[in-house]
Formats: structure tokens, C-alpha cells, sequence
């Protein structure tokens, strides 16, 4: 009996329940825009494959036990907490500099699954949606991890402030006129 409702479930699904090939195309360009993550929280968890997880934990000849305590064998990854924790440091170790930036390649490697499953699957607008919401939230994870690995890194060596200052300037104002040249790029 239930394998008639799959059938008939099946055959009352529609190609407008899926996401058009114009609209796929859409999400996928938002995910390489610059300001993506803007207004984006990081997921509170994250589930990863076990395997990368254990792979990337060998690749430095680690164990388990090495992990930071938000990151648990079974793939899961606590990041919202994660994040807050290394924003707080005074000081992060190399070893903890390692595993985060192991975390970082493990989130990258979702980040692109995800983004390969939004190009490649028959999806419904919504579930197309939520897959683009959580690849940009693990794209502001990234981003907030490597941030924190930064800052960290520039607080052992003394920074003149007007040098600084000059570089953020710079910096921002690069990001600005790339932001302006994507916009010019869509209307064209």
C-alpha cells in the first residue's frame, strides 16, 4: 500500500515544483558574490562527514583527543560556539591554529558540496534556498574563523597604528570598488 502513495507521490510532482534553471543559476552567482555572508549568522551546528573529519585529524598525525572540544569524531561541529570561544582568546597556540585551520578546510570542502549540490540536484525552490542559506553561512564561518586566525596572529608583533589604519583603508577600498564592478557586471 505505501509503495502506491510513493508512486502517486511521485507522479503528482511536477517540473514547476523544481527550481528553473534561471533561478538555479541565480543562487549559485549569490554564493561567489562578495557581501554574501552579510546578515548571515553561522550555523549554531554543523554536521560534516566523519571521514574528512578523520582525515584531516591524521594529516597531522592527530587524535581525537586533540580536537578543540566544540569539534566531536561523529562530525559534528558546534561553530557558533567555536567561533565566539577563539573571538575571546587572548591567544590561540599553533597546535589550536592547526586544527582550526583544518576546521576551515573541512568547511570549505562542505561549503563546495553544497554549492555543487545547488548546481547539479532537482531541488524545490525551498530546499534550494535552504541549501544557499547554509553554504552562506558556512561561508561567513570561514570567513570568521580566518578572521580570528588573523587577528590572533597579528597580536604577537608590535603594528604601527598609521600603517594599519592605511592597509584597512586600502583594503576596504578594493573591496568597495569590487563590490562595484560586480554590480555593474549583473546590470550588463
Amino acid at each position: 500500500m505505501s509503495e502506491m502513495k510513493e508512486d502517486k507521490s511521485k507522479s503528482d510532482i511536477s517540473l514547476k515544483d523544481y527550481l528553473t534553471e534561471e533561478e538555479r543559476r541565480r543562487l549559485v552567482a549569490s554564493l561567489h558574490h562578495a557581501l554574501v555572508w552579510v546578515g548571515v549568522k553561522e550555523p549554531q551546528e554543523l554536521n560534516v562527514d566523519k571521514d574528512d573529519l578523520s582525515r584531516e585529524i591524521e594529516k597531522f598525525h592527530q587524535k581525537e583527543s586533540d580536537l578543540p572540544p566544540e569539534v566531536h569524531a561523529s562530525g559534528k561541529i558546534e561553530l557558533h560556539r567555536l567561533i565566539w570561544r577563539l573571538i575571546n582568546e587572548k591567544e590561540i597556540t599553533e597546535p589550536e591554529r592547526i586544527q582550526i585551520e583544518e576546521i576551515i578546510e573541512i568547511l570549505q570542502k562542505k561549503e563546495r558540496s553544497e554549492e555543487e549540490d545547488l548546481k547539479e540536484e532537482a531541488l524545490s525552490p525551498e530546499k534550494a534556498r535552504a541549501l544557499h542559506d547554509e553554504a552562506a553561512g558556512i561561508i561567513r564561518s570561514i570567513l570568521d574563523l580566518k578572521d580570528a586566525l588573523k587577528k590572533k596572529g597579528h597580536a604577537a608583533a608590535p603594528v604601527d597604528v598609521n600603517e594599519e589604519l592605511i592597509r584597512q583603508k586600502v583594503s576596504q577600498a578594493k573591496r568597495w570598488n569590487q563590490l562595484i564592478e560586480e554590480i555593474k557586471g549583473d546590470k550588463s
